[in-house]
């Protein structure tokens, strides 16, 4: 055997070596995208839990909120001076609606 088919050996070898790696990383990262697939599947589902649950919290807030405003209305002051533009303002829509 000549230097040559020597080298040729070796690169037939090496060939065939990658290609067999290639084809484990192939099947490895199918696995893999179907593991992905899954989780997304279940992260959607619990993203979906998770958007219910703050909205039934929101809601709940919503209506602890009124009587907090009603009784803030009861104790801060309502006279607030508009200001010479807001006096006639108030003053044409009194009168406009007379």
């Amino acid at each position: 055997m000549s230097a040559f088919d020597i080298c040729l050996a070796f690169l037939i070898l090496s060939g065939s070596f990658a290609l067999i790696c290639l084809g484990i990383l192939l099947l490895k990262s199918s696995q893999v995208l179907k593991d992905v697939s899954a989780l997304t599947k279940e992260v959607e589902v619990t993203i979906d839990k998770v958007n219910k649950t703050v909205d039934d919290v929101n809601y709940k807030m919503d209506q602890m909120n009124a009587p907090v405003e009603f009784v803030n209305r009861v104790f801060t002051k309502r006279s607030q001076n508009p200001g010479i533009l807001g006096t006639i303002l108030g003053l044409k829509s009194f009168f406009k609606k007379k």
